[in-house]
């Protein structure tokens, strides 16, 4: 049985939380992608999600980046309300209207950008155990996105086996064949495309790079019954996305959040009393 967490201990995990919300919006900010950066757009790709196309049903995305003053007031609040809610002790009405913004620009920016992001997902669930005080349910909810973490990863190495993708020895060349091909093209100089064309040239390595992968996200299966090593399991995460970063050249940065999930707090709380 999960210790019950007191408000002590609670805020101090939204400390945590909602700080790094900030820096990860400092980042979106750089990157030109907030609300009001969006600059109008029209071209949409809601997929077969029908989240997604609930919210294009009510014009939800186009109400928020079409507005000169709604987008602006949603980019302050992306900033004020985890700054708010990282101060505060009775934070839940933050809380709520955090997780509800974070939504909204998760399907605002995946359908502008016409690809369904999903790094922002750590923010999204992580922001829910917030929306309650000291007791079972956020001591359950932060529990249930833990699991939901090991699930991630557990389930893409799952997948990969099902599909038989684990097995194909030309799948991984194939797959940097696609993704690589107009990066190989517009800087054929690149430090980066000469590893991208050793990988493709040379399907043997990169079929070992899938398998290590695959390995690695199946080994997410013991996160399920201990804890015991989630120290590990940190440093593996963040490993795999500097590796994911390195050789898919996609940026996962923001679902380094879930590192929260598997910290040690109660060596954060002692070192927190000491400094108090």
């Amino acid at each position: 049985m999960n210790e019950i967490m007191t408000q002590q201990q609670i805020d101090l995990r939204a400390r945590y939380f909602y700080l790094s919300c900030v820096v990860i919006f400092v980042v979106y900010f750089l990157s030109n992608t907030l609300f009001s950066q969006l600059a109008q757009p029209v071209l949409i790709d809601p997929g077969i999600d029908n989240t997604y196309w609930l919210f294009h049903w009510f014009g939800i995305p186009h109400a928020v980046t079409h507005s000169t003053l709604w987008s602006a007031v949603l980019d302050i609040f992306l900033f004020l309300l985890p700054v708010a809610a990282s101060i505060v002790t009775r934070r839940r009405i933050y809380a709520i209207l955090f997780t509800i913004l974070i939504l909204v620009y998760q399907i605002t920016l995946s359908t502008y950008s016409t690809h369904h992001f999903h790094t922002l997902v750590g923010v999204l669930f992580l922001s829910i155990p917030f929306w309650f005080g000291p007791g079972q349910r956020f001591t359950f909810t932060w529990e249930a996105v833990r699991y939901y973490f090991f699930f991630m990863f557990s389930s893409a190495a799952l997948w990969k086996i099902c599909r038989g993708s684990a097995f194909d020895p030309h799948q991984m060349s194939n797959i940097l064949m696609a993704q690589h091909a107009q990066y190989i093209y517009d800087y054929p100089d690149s430090i980066f495309t000469r590893l991208y064309s050793y990988l493709i040239s040379h399907y043997q390595v990169s079929f070992a790079l899938l398998i290590m992968m695959v390995l690695i996200q199946l080994s997410f299966l013991g996160g399920f019954f201990t804890k015991k090593y989630d120290r590990i399991y940190l440093y593996i995460f963040i490993a795999f996305t500097l590796l994911n970063y390195l050789v898919m050249h996609i940026s996962s940065a923001p679902l380094l959040i879930f590192c929260l999930v598997l910290l040690n707090w109660e060596k954060i709380e002692k070192k927190a009393l000491k400094t108090s």
